[in-house]
């Protein structure tokens, strides 16, 4: 069985070099997604709020969810502007 890979030690350096960018990017990409988690569970947290405050079934937490959702969103378009 014959071997035709013709690979060189530089071949295998150049790919290791490029391992640190790929991780990089894979890290981005995860922050990015739980970005984008915490604005989608922030935006159910105001909608929820703002049912929960305008029917008068618990007006208190409501008013503590609303809140809680738009510091939520705040707080998740931070990175996104930054990372990229």
């Amino acid at each position: 069985m014959p071997n035709n890979s013709t690979y060189t030690f530089d071949d295998y350096l150049r790919a290791w070099s490029n391992l640190p960018d790929l991780v990089v990017s894979w890290i981005k990409q995860f922050f990015l997604f739980l970005a984008y988690v915490s604005l989608f569970v922030g935006g159910i947290m105001i909608i929820w709020g703002s049912i929960a405050w305008a029917t008068g079934y618990d007006e208190h937490s409501g008013k503590k969810n609303i809140i809680r959702g738009i510091a939520l969103i705040v707080l998740s378009l931070a990175p996104v502007f930054t990372v990229t």
